[in-house]
Order: structure tokens, then sequence, then C-alpha cells
């Protein structure tokens, strides 16, 4: 089973002014129609190196689907998951609470 409570620690917490939550939504709300890597990256304004380990990690929750562009094609299209939805619901409630 995955275990996203250490990747988010090691790898994803405390990047720049944004938290990882906030991250997270966003890359979310980026892939509700579908997002090639670059798309998220350059939408996001992370890394590739940044936009793979919350890419990899969103897929392991099963928040994020990933597929091949095409048959042959190496590019995948990322999707949000019904999962990822019900996550950005979350966050859109908790950020009406608090702000």
């Amino acid at each position: 089973m995955f275990e996203p409570s250490g990747a988010i620690e090691r790898s994803v917490m405390g990047w720049g002014n944004r938290g990882w939550v906030e991250i997270i939504e966003f890359i979310l709300e980026t892939c509700i129609q579908g997002a090639l890597k670059t798309h998220i990256m350059y939408k996001c304004n992370l890394n590739s190196k940044q936009i793979t380990q919350y890419v990899d990690f969103l897929i392991g929750c099963k928040l994020l689907d990933g597929k091949p562009e095409s048959r042959r094609s190496k590019r995948h299209i990322y999707k949000t998951t019904e999962l990822g939805k019900r996550y950005i619901s979350a966050y859109k409630q908790l950020y009406d609470i608090f702000n």
C-alpha cells in the first residue's frame, strides 16, 4: 500500500510560499479536463522534479490518473479522478471557513 505521509514530509512539504495542500488542489484543478505534465508544471509554477513528485504522490493516492496520450506516445495526459474532485470540494469548503 502507498504510504502518503512519509512521501509528503520528505518530498512535498515546505516548498516556497504555498503549502502542499494548496499546490495539490491547484494541480487537481488544472487536470479536471486532462493535462500534460509540462502544462501542469508551467501552470502551477513548479519545476520538473517537483511536478514528478506531486504527480506520483497524487496517482498513488488515487486523486489523479495518467493515461498515454496515444497508443505509441510516451507522453501522458493526467486527469483528476472522482476522489480528486472530492478533494477539491473539501479544500474549497475549508478555504471558505478560514478566509
